[in-house]
């Protein structure tokens, strides 16, 4: 089994949509896309499904718009374990 597709809305209003991309040279890669709250895409980031450091700076990424701050690592473990759904 495989996630596909996870979204994510922090007390900001802000959203991440969290997705397994097929790239166009069949890689995978993890895709999030963070929208505001009015719905304006504001940041695309793509990772590779195989880096740990990669998906952490995501999580960072995630954590700091969805929560409006700079959080923890334990704040930002709780973005990063929903990233690691993605990974293999």
């Amino acid at each position: 089994m495989k996630v596909k597709t996870l979204t994510l809305e922090g007390e900001t209003g802000y959203t991440a949509k969290i997705t397994r991309n097929n790239s166009t040279e069949g890689l995978e890669c993890i895709m999030c896309e963070l929208t505001d709250k009015n719905g304006q895409r504001i940041s695309v980031h793509h990772v590779s499904k195989n880096d740990k450091e990669d998906q952490w700076s995501m999580s960072e990424c995630i954590q700091y718009h969805l929560d409006g701050c700079h959080g923890t690592n334990s704040m930002k473990h709780d973005y990063f374990r929903m990233i690691t759904l993605f990974a293999d």
